[in-house]
């Protein structure tokens, strides 16, 4: 259908701007299928229901299914499959039929020109449980890596309202997230394995002096609409900031709060040392920072990280497993372990992993929270499946390759790896967020979420077979088979492992891992490999990095 845009805009250029509403809410249009989509609540499907309607000034003789069109209708046995058919005459005298379809999703509408840097837009919210539909100004901007080349169609988007609103329930703010799941068959893995975060996460340290800081982010599932056509399921989500890890601002210049961003590969898994940085740069290595903002403040302050990879890297043991927690909080570090081998984030080590500290002036000590957990439950990033033998198979098991996370699983500080699997233990009892119903369960009502409104069809109709996903057809019946039968066998692996799944005692020869090398060394007969399998030059100075030798990981510092 969307290859035929230019055709259809043609022949619907003399088209009034079409408009309808419903019980106080406005109905959206999609102006390439002549299709209005109405939000009602989920109670008003199966049932005939009596609503008010309303139409735009330009509308005359207005009908449904043949019916005249008074201040009221009903709308006999709603589902997501029944369609009305609307007509009405425009202000030229020219008719018009319309399909009328209902969702009980709620429904946004982004109206604006769009691209990297933001500019002057609305935003119109039509939600199942609100009496009206809000119009908010915002500026908007396209957001994301790989999902914001020149060749991507289903966009993301990050909001600014112009003033602090709570949406669907959510925190009282202006910054706001449109997450399309772009490579993502399933569209929502991303939501769903952040619900499951946020309900086995430790609280952050400071959570005593600030109640209300969260590491994770809630969101709703919405149907979206630009400019007047349809763009389908998108996870509207609150921002992971300052705001929501509650840290102390900047104060008369002073730092005090700092957030910082895993962004790309490069360094961000704090095996090597970060030796020099620029407080008046916005990254670092693989790094942005997040907070303090370069646009709102002088200076930033990348020091509390820095001192924190390189005391990783260069503490000896005795000094690490005196002062670990000085510098990481290290109750999330055991919940992310375990979502990360649970989920296997395979995009989530050291990249798409948020740093914060609370306040500098009082503690160095750096906590975590994760960001884009779409390559999880069996599928891979950038929309690449290879659910037999690769990454996106049951079979593979994912750990943090975070040189303090390294650390602590070669020494088994304060008992880590006892704490993993007790607590593991815990979360999978009959009940708990891991048990294998639990999980499972979590999808099941996000599909039936989708099913029901008839969202997966109409996402499916618009976007199945699109380059966003390389080709994949959208089939969300056998995804949701895929991902129940994912989990239950990754789980049953699991369960006859140990904690950490990359460290246990047994697998630890076989993949050639030894406890990290604190002092500088070299190698006197062995050959050394880097990592793209090159040997290096007998009796040469070694550079700082990671070595394979005799099958073993050698680091190298200064």
């Amino acid at each position: 259908m969307r290859h035929f845009v230019a055709l259809i805009l043609m022949t619907m250029a003399n088209m009034a701007s079409a408009q309808l509403v419903i019980d106080g809410r406005v109905a959206m249009m999609d102006e390439l299928t002549n299709t209005l989509l109405a939000t009602v609540p989920e109670e008003s499907f199966n049932t005939t229901a009596t609503m008010s309607v309303k139409t735009g000034k330009d509308w005359h003789f207005c009908t449904i299914d043949g019916n005249d069109l008074e201040d009221t209708y009903t709308f006999s046995k709603i589902t997501a499959d029944k369609t009305f058919t609307v007509g009405y005459v425009d202000g030229e005298g020219q008719p018009h039929n319309l399909t009328l379809r209902f969702t009980f999703l709620p429904l946004v509408q982004l109206e604006g020109t769009f691209g990297n840097d933001y500019t002057e837009g609305t935003l119109l919210i039509s939600s199942p449980d609100a009496p009206q539909t809000d119009t908010l100004a915002a500026t908007v901007k396209w957001r994301g890596g790989s999902t914001n080349t020149p060749d991507k169609h289903k966009r993301n988007y990050k909001v600014k309202l112009k003033k602090n609103k709570s949406l669907f329930g959510m925190r009282n703010d202006d910054s706001w997230i449109l997450d399309a799941g772009q490579a993502d068959v399933f569209r929502l893995r991303n939501r769903i394995a952040m619900d499951l975060w946020n309900d086995i996460a430790t609280p952050p340290y400071y959570i005593d002096r600030e109640p209300s800081a969260r590491n994770g982010v809630s969101g709703k599932v919405v149907e979206v609409f630009l400019n007047n056509e349809y763009r389908g399921i998108y996870n509207f989500s609150e921002n992971l900031d300052r705001k929501q890890m509650r840290l102390k601002k900047v104060d008369d210049g002073e730092v005090h709060g700092c957030l910082y961003k895993g962004k790309t590969w490069q360094r961000t898994q704090l095996f090597l040392p970060l030796e020099s940085y620029d407080n008046h740069s916005e990254t670092l290595e693989g790094f942005e920072v997040k907070y303090p903002d370069l646009s709102d403040n002088d200076t930033t302050d990348w020091r509390p990280l820095v001192e924190a990879c390189n005391f990783a890297i260069r503490s000896h043991r005795q000094e690490f497993e005196a002062q670990v927690a000085d510098y990481y909080d290290l109750g999330p570090m055991i919940d992310y372990s375990i979502l990360m081998s649970v989920t296997n984030a395979v995009d989530n080590s050291g990249k798409n992993l948020f740093w914060a500290v609370y306040d500098k002036a009082t503690s160095k000590c750096l906590t975590l929270a994760p960001w884009d957990l779409d390559a999880t439950f069996g599928q891979r990033w950038g929309g690449l499946l290879d659910h037999v033998n690769g990454l996106a198979s049951p079979r593979y098991l994912c750990d943090v390759d975070v040189r303090v996370f390294f650390n602590l699983y070669a020494f088994n500080t304060y008992q880590f790896n006892d704490s993993l699997n007790q607590r593991f233990t815990e979360l999978r009892q009959a009940g708990q967020p891991l048990a294998t119903d639990s999980l499972i369960s979590r999808f099941r009502h996000y599909y039936l979420l989708l099913k029901n409104s008839g969202a997966a069809d109409r996402e499916t109709e618009k976007w199945s077979g699109d380059s966003d996903l390389n080709g994949e057809t959208i089939d969300f019946d056998k995804e949701f088979k895929y991902i129940c039968d994912w989990i239950k066998l990754h789980l049953r692996i699991l369960d006859l492992r140990k904690f950490p799944v990359d460290y246990n005692q047994d697998y630890f020869e076989k993949i050639g891992i030894t406890q990290p090398l604190t002092d500088r060394q070299e190698s006197d007969a062995a050959p050394l490999y880097n990592l793209s399998g090159q040997r290096t030059q007998q009796n040469s100075r070694l550079k700082p990095g990671i070595y394979i030798q005799k099958g073993k990981k050698i680091i190298i510092r200064r």
